[in-house]
């Protein structure tokens, strides 16, 4: 890799400089969002099936619930973009707020393409994780630029097709797909405290390890896809 870990970690800490309250706000509203969506599905779903909605295998049996949890997760990427914008601009909190970054999935043409590579992508992991969990942890990191591929072809005013992005996702992770397992291992450590913090700690640890993810993927894609 051009950069090391260490070096993503500590541009990432230097975006983040200045940018904190941005960072947590965003995180709080796509948070929120999430436990509403999820929480309502599954409260609708208690009101016609007799199932204890706090079991996670349970929660396969509450369609509504599953569906809100995967819109919840679409909107979430969100985070992930807007990131990556910041990794691109740091000045951009005064330009974009936090309100309008929780929704960045939506703006700026945005919206189909990243639907549709989301729904093939979670087709997808779904279908290979259906032969062995490995084989659906492998393919869910061959797919994992995707989103943030899709950005830059739209952002390039390129036409973006259903699998463009999954495609580019896979030839860009070949050969990267252990640095990014062994990127996400070494913030570990970090998800644990934010889970002993209650998940609070989660306003400061997604920010850094989205910061740095976005990091990791333009350090590997350089602007090959904004061209």
């Amino acid at each position: 890799m051009k950069v090391t870990r260490k070096e993503m970690k500590r541009d990432a800490k230097q975006t983040l400089r200045g940018n904190w309250g941005w960072a947590v706000l965003l995180t709080l509203i796509d948070i929120a969002i999430v436990y509403a969506l999820s929480g309502s599905g599954h409260s609708i779903d208690q009101s016609y099936i007799n199932y204890d909605g706090t079991n996670v295998f349970m929660q396969l049996f509450s369609p509504t619930g599953s569906i809100l949890i995967w819109v919840a997760d679409f909107i979430a990427l969100s985070m992930s973009i807007s990131f990556l914008h910041l990794i691109d601009n740091r000045n951009l909190p005064e330009n974009e707020k936090a309100y309008r970054a929780a929704f960045s999935v939506f703006t700026e043409n945005r919206f189909g393409p990243e639907c549709i590579t989301f729904i093939l992508t979670s087709i997808f992991t779904f279908l290979w994780s259906l032969l062995l969990i490995i084989p659906g942890i492998i393919k869910s990191y061959s797919y994992s630029m995707s989103a943030y591929i899709v950005n830059d072809m739209v952002a390039s005013g390129k036409q973006v097709g259903a699998t463009d992005g999954i495609r580019a996702s896979r030839e860009l992770m070949d050969g990267h797909k252990m640095d990014l397992f062994i990127f996400d291992l070494s913030f570990l450590g970090w998800f644990i405290l934010a889970g002993i913090s209650c998940g609070i700690g989660y306003l400061w640890v997604g920010p850094y390890y989205l910061s740095a993810k976005a990091k990791f993927y333009r350090n590997i894609a350089g602007d090959k896809f904004l061209k």
